[in-house]
This record gives structure tokens, C-alpha cells and sequence, in this order.
């Protein structure tokens, strides 16, 4: 019994010795008043201590009274309240452990003081034993239960914490926090300084510090969560959840020596942690072991059956390896191949696509709960079977305020006709995903050690074509905007360098390149705003003529000057007459300007039909006033006329007229993005005869809206069509391509692709993004940036259409996690082959305190380094604006003074648009591409340049849209590092064949016309 030894502990060796009774000695014991007689009735001579206050003298007597009664309750409590009143409280817990199992765990309020005494001397472990221990006697304790899987859920052992939380969800005894938190992978912070309490109240017991290794991570702090991990490991080697998020925490951190020795000794029960097993899979597909991942990830997911993170790797792994026949062909352990149907294929990417839509919702609901949100946890928890839990929320959304966008009484009422006491907590019946057994697949653990992970190493993340060796040490770029007579500020309201800005002057105005005049030189197209939207009452936007590398405003002439509330610029050639137009993306009507060919423009937007509302939004209210951000011009349907895109990031004017107070209640802030409805996107067809119908209801119903500020487009994977790809703020991210049933449909398929968030939050304030070979493997890879304390992600194509997020690996997360990031371009600044990767930063208004952002921040340039990894390398780059911090937004390319060099154009919300000329020394050669359709559209977005050289290979997207708010010179630029020799070039035309165009010599720019045999040298540029 664990009494005596506490009193042993207690009293010490020598008092021990001291007060021991002999054989045949006086049954006596020294008391602090004199001898106690404990020979007839010890308990009375405690019982008499105690009421004189002697408590002392009740502790040595302890020992012959808990002797004589070991199993009575009540004593044993009263010796305890003795060792309390010494200050002994670990003495005390353990007593009061020992009296509740001496009743066997039923008497409920002892059970609660004893919990009590345990956690004040911070052995929270011990706590949750006994109080696992007592639900086994007295399971309907509820209230024990709900404290007990809050504990561990907050220590990270969510198998145990799920067991408890189904259990009060199905007695009808949950609570909000509850379900917001049931699973495998939500984390928070608000109790943190709880469970960290403990481990200092205890400081023998570092288990409880898990969750702050798990707070860490979340925070993308991976050495501090691995090196507390470490020291909880050090004193409790076997402790499992610590284990788990080691695992998860090393392969983020791309520590794979260390990840492979944890993972080998793990002990029995790491199983049934989901986490360990998606860590498994990673490695394994880091490692090229692609056909090793699919059973860790089904592992994980057969144990967490609405796992955002498991379920979509579960599909992207699949896809991978081509498992849609047969998962047979994986090297089955066994005889029998194990089929894979299209049926349960589907059924698994639905899976993964209702997961990450739970984990959204449950985010935004965290933020601003509402019904419709509830209803619609609700809606997706029913979708994928999981009954009570969706009934659970449903009961919920009926006790918040009505919302007229759903009936939450029906929703509830269809959830509990197909519910009865009998049914599981996970219906398997009628979901193939969820019946299928992988389990004779090749163990992946089993190949750690076949060879050393030195020769395993992946090499796609270097690349094919690296040109380290000739990199320049003189890279710089300098803002040569005024000398250039580029004097522009466009800008969302006036005094954006205060504190107090509204949201919706928060996304700057951005601007695009344009050969309006098509002499060779690059314009520019800016866009301005600052008055009230929706009204025309702004700054009207410019118009800048390139002439001889320097800029002309001729606004009035070409008659651009649209005075709507600018946000975004696309350039392209909407109508097929060969010279480029804009489409203007305004906070209310959006403007087309059609290139007339003589300088000047007209505005068609409403001869096209560009603001046409969709049926459903036609009403007498503000709702169909939309904001619109940015938009990208292609062919989506290849009919060989071009179609539109055009992101929304709300509706209404809600954003222009609500107010958000800051922390000192005195100040207006800018309104969280969440405070306000998401729209939809629009998808514009051009129907061929000078008009655009809006397409989105048939290609966009069923999704989710996004808060759309990012956009990209062209043959961004193998398949046939242009993609899109789109970053929303808030939300998921979109990949949209052609449905394989209709051309003229789009089809959703981010998540499944892995590009609808990070691997590690569901959603993120996505704005920017840029495309290219970044590693040089001959497919497309893109950067997307995020908000502060989110870092910005590099997504690798790791197969044909499928993603990896990669930034942990290549060292590109802990760099941008205090910064917001706008703007990104992909770029090869010194012509060496390989893309550098730039990104404007800024936030969205002044905030204060020591640990926030400052509004004014740095722009940040990575470089890839020999091992594939990146390296942030402003500090190295000269020019006066690289090195001090700006509120910047949007970032685009073009080649001002065709010297061949990429250029940049940049947009702030506190000064002038800057021009950052390319001033680096170019240690490699370089050669530009023109594209023209024929048959196709003739801007030919989709179309992919081959350049082959000396054994290297390029790939080279010709893509529109361009990110944030801009529209790039549409013009491939490539360094080929120390090729001199002409290269063999071929284009794939979009939905067409092939075709060569022979040697072409370097240091050119050439005009490639489909269907013509020759390429058209347009101009050489000298090094």
C-alpha cells in the first residue's frame, strides 16, 4: 500500500529507526508533547493529536494507525488532512489516492478532493489514471469524463481523449469546445499555461509539457517543440504521445536520420496514433517510396476517419502511384491483389475533400460561430457518416441566432431519422472508403534500415539544371521609377500611413504590362482608388507609355483613365484582333477596355455583358454589387476564343461601411476577413459573339466560395485544358480544370491535388502566388504567399497533378512567418538557370505591441541552394529599396529597357509605385520566347515551351493572371546559365499537337506563331 511508504518517505531513515517498535519493546511513540501510549487504541491517540492541533505527533502515529486500518476510507482521509496541515502535499495526494480505491472509486466526492490534491502538486498524469480508473466504476460521472478528456486532449493523447469524447457526445453531454475540438489534429492555446503549471509543480513529471511542444508546432517553431519533446523523452522514454509529435515534428523539420531512429524503436501502442503514421508516409514519399506511403496513410486514416491531413495524403498517394487499378501492382504482402475501383477511389477523394471542409468550417466557425456555419458542420458530418457528432451540431446551430440561408429544424430533423441507440459512431455501410483493407501492402517501417539514408536521398528537389557555380556575387536591383518618370500613387484612401485603416482599403491597387502600342517596349497599366466604392469617385487609373526605357502618361489619349475603385489589372487579348485589352477588377462594376489599335480604348463593359449579376443574385439589394480582385484571361473551354476568370473577394458593402474597434475600443481596425461573407468567383465564356455569359453557377455550385485574391492560369499539370489556380483569403485554396463530361465545365479538385491549404492548418490568408520549374524536374511547382504567422508555401508537383507542401523541408517557412506577404514572382535574376524567388511584404495596418508586425516590412528574396533547400538573400542584394522595409502589395514582371534582364513593378500603400530595374551581373546567357495562337486562342495561354541544351531540358509555362492583382509581360524569359550553343525549342500548343521550331540561337528574343515552320527573330540583347 502506497500509504506506509509516503509515511516512511515522511518521517525519514533515522526517524524511522527512531520510532520503530521492537519485539518485545513498549508499544509507545514519541510525540512532540511527550510519549503517546499508541498500545491500546492507536486511532484515538491520532484522533487526540489531531484535536490538539499536533499534527506532528498525528504523523507519527500514523503508521500504526493506517497498520491497523488499511482499508478504511474515512481514516485514511483524516491522515491525510494531517499530512496536508505538515505541508506535505504529495504525502496527501497519495493518501487520498489510497481512500478512494479503498472504496473502490464510488464515492464521488472524495474522488474530486483527491483529483484535486494530485493536480496541485502537478502529477496530472497520475490525476488522469484516477480518473480513468473511476469511470470504469462510474461511467455516467460525466462531469469527471469531460475533465478527463480535456486532459488528454491537451497533453496530445487524442486516442484516449476521443474514447471519452464520443462517449459524451452519444450520452447527449457535450459542450461546445468539445466538439470543436474532437479529433486528431485542432490545436489551442488556451490552456497552455496549464499543463506547463504542472510540469513546474511537478517537476519530476515533463510529460504534461507535450502540449507545449504541440503549441510550438502549430506556431512553426519546430526546433523548440523538437527540443521539448526531447527532454520529456529524456525522462520518459516510452511516453507515447510525445513519441507521435516527435515524429511529426522531425519530418516537418526534414530531420530524417533522427525521425528514422525514433520511428524504429517506437514502442507498442504508436499505432494508434494517426500523427506517427502520416510522419511514415511522408518520409517514404520524401524518399521517392511513393508505393510505401499509401498503408501509413491508410493506417492513419482508418483511425481518424474525418483527418483532413491523412485523407487527402491518402489520395494524393494513391493517385501517385496510379492505384486507381489495382493495388496489387504495390507489391501486396500475400497472394491476393486487393482492388482499388473507381467507386471507392471517388469515394476516398470526396472523403478528403469533406474533411478539409470540416476543418475550414470548424476554424471559421472558432472565429465568428454562426448557424449557417454550425449547419453546415453539421451537413458534412452527416455526408461522411458520422451521426451523433452531426445530430451534436445540429442541436447547436438551433440554439444560435436563425439565419435564413438554412433551416437548421430540417437539417436536425433528417440527421435523427437515420439515427437510433444502436448506431455507431461511424457508419462504415455505404462508404466504400472505409471498407476497403490495405493492410497486406508492403510495410514501409520495415525499409528504414535496407540502406543508408545517405544514398536514399531525394533527388528531385535540387534539380536537373542547378547553376550554382555560376551565380553572381553582385546581384541588384534599383528603383529607378522617378528617373524614369514613373511618378504614380495609387492608392486605396489617403493617410494609409496612420493607424485605423478599413478593410476594405486594406489589398492596395495593383497594375499589369502591356504593349498596348505593340512597338516593342513595355507600358504599364496602373490601377487607383481612394474614394467610396461602389461609386466612381476615385482616382482615375493611368496609363504609361514606354518610351525608350522611359514612361509618358497618356491616360487621356487612350482614354483608360476608369475611375472605379481599382483593385486588380489582367491584360490580354479579349477579342482575338491581336492586340492586348484590359479588364479592370473593381470594388463595384468591373470595367473592359477593348485596344482599338490606334492608341486609344473603348470601354465595352457593358456591350459584353461583363457585370451581368447571375440570375440567383438579381435582387433590389447591395448583394450584387461585387469586389472584385484579380482575374486571368485564357481559353478554358478551347473553342479559340478567350474566356474569364475574375476573382471575388466579397459582395455587398458591408466591408465599407462596418467597423471594427482594436483592442483599445477607441481606434477603428481593419475588420477580420471572416466578418464577412465569401463570394463567388465569376466565370466568363465568351460566347463567340461579342458577348460573355457567366458560367458559375454551372461550374462553381457545390463549392464553397472563396475570398479569391490570387490567381494563376495555364497547363499547370499533364492533362489536357487550362487550370486555375486560385488563393483565397480565409478559406481553401481552388484547382480548377476541365471536366472530363463537359468543356465547357470547370471541376474543383485543390485539396485532393494537395493545394487547398499547408499540411499543417486548413485554411490560410492566401494572396499571392507564382509558378515555374522551381527544381528544375520538368513540371510546375508554386509559391503561394500568406499572412503573418503563416508561413508562405512552396508546393512541390511531386507527380503528374499532385502537390506536396515542401516548406519545411527547404527552409522556407521560418523566414516568412513574421512578415504578411502580397506580391511573388518567380524569377531568374542573374541568368544562372535557376529561379530566385521574390515576394513583397506589408501589412494591413498598424497594430500595437511588442509582438506584433510592423506595418512597413522588407521584401524578401530566396535563393536556391546546391541542396535543394533555400536561403533568404536580401541582406546580399544591393539597392537602397531592398533594404529598407515598404507596405508593399502587388509585384510584377516585365523588361523595361529590353537589356533582356527581368525587371519588377511594385504597388505600396504608403508611397509611390516603384521600378526595380535588374541591375545584377548576369553570369549566364538567356533567351526569350513570343507565343501567338492560330487556331487557338492568340495569346495561348496554356501553351509550354521545351528548351533543350547540351543534355538539360527547361520546361516553360506560358501562364496569365500572374497572382496578386497584376498581370506580367507576357513574354518567357529564360537563363540558361553557360549554354552559348543554340537550343532545340518545341511548343505544345494548347488541346494541340506539338511543334518544333529547330536550333534557336541564345541571347535572342523570338516570335513563335503556331503553325508557322520558322520562329521570327525579333531583337538580339547584349550582355
Amino acid at each position: 500500500m502506497a500509504v506506509l511508504a509516503c509515511l516512511v518517505a515522511f518521517a525519514g531513515c533515522d526517524r524511522l529507526r527512531k520510532d520503530s517498535v521492537a519485539p518485545g519493546a513498549d508499544s509507545t511513540l514519541e510525540s512532540a508533547n511527550g510519549i503517546v501510549d499508541v498500545s491500546d487504541d492507536p486511532l484515538q491517540q491520532f484522533r487526540d493529536a489531531v484535536n490538539q492541533g499536533d499534527w506532528d505527533g498525528a504523523l507519527r502515529v500514523s503508521t500504526a494507525v493506517l497498520t491497523q486500518y488499511p482499508d478504511d476510507a474515512e481514516v485514511i482521509h483524516s491522515v491525510a488532512r494531517a499530512a496536508q496541515k505538515m505541508n506535505e502535499p504529495e504525502m496527501a495526494a497519495d493518501l487520498l489516492v489510497d481512500a478512494c480505491h479503498a472504496e473502490s472509486l464510488s464515492n464521488l466526492p472524495r474522488l474530486q478532493i483527491a483529483k484535486d490534491a494530485l493536480l496541485r502538486v502537478g502529477r496530472l498524469h497520475d490525476c488522469m489514471d484516477l480518473m480513468e480508473a473511476s469511470l470504469a466504476v462510474s461511467p455516467s460521472n460525466h462531469d469527471f469524463r469531460l475533465q478527463l478528456y480535456d486532459m488528454c486532449w491537451g497533453t496530445e493523447d487524442r486516442p484516449r481523449a476521443n474514447l471519452h469524447g464520443e462517449y459524451l457526445v452519444r450520452q447527449r453531454r457535450f459542450d461546445l469546445l468539445l466538439l470543436l475540438s474532437l479529433g486528431y489534429t485542432d490545436s489551442r492555446t488556451d490552456r497552455l499555461g496549464s499543463f506547463v503549471e504542472m510540469a513546474k509543480r511537478c517537476k519530476s513529471d515533463k510529460r504534461p509539457l507535450v502540449a507545449q511542444a504541440k503549441a510550438y508546432l502549430s506556431e512553426s517553431r519546430l526546433d523548440q517543440s523538437a527540443a521539448v519533446l526531447r527532454d520529456v523523452l529524456a525522462h520518459h522514454p516510452e511516453h507515447l504521445p510525445a513519441i507521435a509529435l516527435l515524429c511529426e515534428v522531425l519530418i516537418a523539420s526534414a530531420k530524417d536520420d533522427e525521425f528514422v531512429a525514433v520511428a524504429k524503436t517506437a514502442p507498442t501502442g504508436i499505432e494508434e496514433f494517426p500523427n506517427y503514421w502520416i510522419a511514415v508516409g511522408d518520409w517514404c514519399g520524401r524518399h521517392q517510396r511513393n508505393e510505401q506511403s499509401v498503408r501509413p496513410y491508410w493506417e492513419a486514416a482508418k483511425r481518424d476517419t474525418v483527418g483532413r491531413q491523412c485523407w487527402t495524403k491518402l489520395a494524393t498517394s494513391l493517385k501517385t502511384v496510379g492505384a486507381v487499378k489495382t493495388v496489387g501492382a504495390l507489391k501486396t504482402i500475400g497472394e491476393t491483389d486487393h482492388e482499388l475501383d473507381q467507386v471507392t477511389v471517388r469515394a476516398i477523394e470526396k472523403r478528403a475533400t469533406i474533411a478539409a471542409l470540416l476543418s475550414d468550417s470548424k476554424s471559421r466557425f472558432r472565429r465568428h460561430p454562426s448557424q449557417a456555419i454550425a449547419i453546415d458542420i453539421a451537413k458534412g458530418l452527416q455526408d461522411v457518416g458520422r451521426l451523433w457528432e452531426a445530430e451534436a451540431w445540429a442541436a447547436i446551430a438551433m440554439t444560435l441566432p436563425p439565419d435564413e440561408s438554412v433551416d437548421a429544424a430540417e437539417v436536425r430533423r433528417s440527421i435523427v431519422a437515420s439515427l437510433n441507440r444502436e448506431s455507431p459512431w461511424q457508419l462504415t455501410n455505404g462508404f466504400p472508403e472505409l471498407q476497403m483493407n490495405l493492410a497486406p501492402l508492403r510495410e514501409p517501417w520495415g525499409q528504414f534500415g535496407d540502406q543508408s539514408l545517405a544514398e536514399n536521398r531525394s533527388t528531385r528537389s535540387v534539380g536537373m539544371h542547378s547553376q550554382t557555380a555560376l551565380r553572381s556575387d553582385n546581384l541588384q536591383l534599383t528603383n529607378e521609377a522617378d528617373e524614369r518618370g514613373l511618378r504614380f500613387f495609387g492608392r486605396t484612401a489617403d493617410h494609409l500611413e496612420r493607424p485605423g485603416v478599413m478593410h476594405y482599403q486594406t489589398l492596395g491597387c495593383g497594375g499589369g504590362a502591356i504593349d498596348f502600342d505593340l512597338d516593342g517596349w513595355c507600358d504599364l497599366y496602373l490601377a487607383a482608388a481612394g474614394g467610396t466604392p461602389p461609386n466612381r469617385d476615385s482616382q482615375p487609373n493611368t496609363m504609361w507609355r514606354n518610351q525608350d526605357g522611359r514612361f509618358l502618361d497618356v491616360t487621356d489619349y487612350t482614354q483608360t483613365g476608369d475611375t472605379g475603385f481599382g483593385q486588380g489589372i489582367a491584360v490580354g487579348d479579349i477579342n482575338e484582333d491581336g492586340f492586348p485589352d484590359l479588364l479592370v477588377m473593381n470594388y463595384g462594376p468591373n470595367v473592359m477596355f477593348v485596344n482599338n489599335g490606334d492608341g486609344t480604348f473603348t470601354d465595352v463593359s457593358e456591350r459584353v455583358g461583363l457585370n451581368v449579376a447571375e440570375l440567383t443574385l438579381r435582387n433590389e439589394s447591395d448583394q450584387e454589387i461585387e469586389w472584385s480582385t484579380s482575374a486571368a484571361i485564357a481559353d478554358f473551354d478551347g473553342d479559340g476564343f478567350t474566356d474569364l476568370f475574375v476573382l471575388n473577394y466579397g459582395n455587398g458593402l458591408e466591408p465599407v461601411h462596418k467597423k471594427c474597434l482594436g483592442s483599445s475600443k477607441d481606434l477603428v481596425r481593419a475588420c477580420a476577413p471572416l466578418n464577412f461573407k465569401a463570394a463567388r468567383d465569376r466565370l466568363m465564356r465568351n460566347s463567340g459573339t461579342g458577348t460573355f455569359v457567366n458560367e458559375a453557377q454551372r461550374s462553381f455550385a457545390g463549392v464553397p466560395p472563396g475570398r479569391g485574391l490570387g490567381v494563376i492560369a495555364g497547363a499547370l499539370d499533364a492533362s489536357p485544358g487550362v487550370d486555375f489556380f486560385v488563393a483565397n483569403d480565409q478559406s481553401l485554396n481552388q484547382f480548377w480544370s476541365r471536366s472530363d463530361e463537359d468543356a465547357t465545365l470547370l471541376r474543383e479538385s485543390a485539396v485532393v491535388r494537395g493545394l487547398g491549404s499547408s499540411d499543417h492548418a486548413p485554411f490560410q490568408g492566401s494572396m499571392g502566388m507564382a509558378t515555374g520549374d522551381f527544381d528544375g524536374d520538368g513540371d510546375f511547382d508554386f509559391y503561394v504567399t500568406n499572412f503573418h504567422k503563416e508561413y508562405n508555401l512552396y508546393h512541390e508537383q511531386v507527380a503528374d497533378g499532385i502537390w506536396r507542401d515542401q516548406t519545411n523541408a527547404l527552409h522556407l517557412s521560418k523566414p516568412t512567418l513574421p512578415v504578411v506577404g502580397f506580391g511573388a514572382e518567380a524569377a531568374d535574376l542573374d541568368c544562372d538557370g535557376t529561379l530566385e524567388l521574390l515576394v513583397t511584404n506589408g501589412h494591413v495596418d498598424h497594430y500595437p505591441g511588442e509582438k506584433s508586425a510592423p506595418y512597413a516590412q522588407r521584401m524578401q528574396v530566396f535563393q536556391r541552394r546546391s541542396d535543394g533547400g533555400y536561403e533568404s538573400i536580401e541582406d546580399s542584394i544591393a539597392g537602397e529599396y531592398v533594404a529598407v522595409p515598404h507596405v508593399g502589395r502587388a509585384l510584377w514582371s516585365l523588361d523595361v529597357d529590353r537589356d533582356g534582364a527581368t525587371d519588377f513593378a511594385v504597388t505600396h500603400q504608403t508611397e509611390p509605385v516603384a521600378l526595380l530595374m535588374n541591375r545584377s551581373d548576369q553570369s549566364g546567357n538567356s533567351i526569350e520566347f513570343q507565343l501567338r495562337g492560330r487556331v487557338r486562342s492568340r495569346d495561348a495561354i496554356g501553351a509550354i515551351v521545351e528548351l533543350r541544351s547540351g543534355g538539360r531540358r527547361w520546361n516553360l509555362p506560358l501562364t496569365s493572371g500572374d497572382g496578386y492583382l497584376c498581370s506580367s509581360e507576357r513574354i518567357i524569359r529564360v537563363g540558361v546559365g553557360d549554354v552559348e550553343d543554340p537550343c532545340s525549342v518545341s511548343v505544345a500548343w494548347p488541346d494541340g499537337p506539338r511543334q518544333d521550331f529547330g536550333d534557336l540561337a541564345i541571347g535572342r528574343r523570338w516570335l513563335l506563331v503556331e503553325g508557322d515552320q520558322d520562329a521570327f527573330e525579333m531583337e538580339s540583347f547584349v550582355r
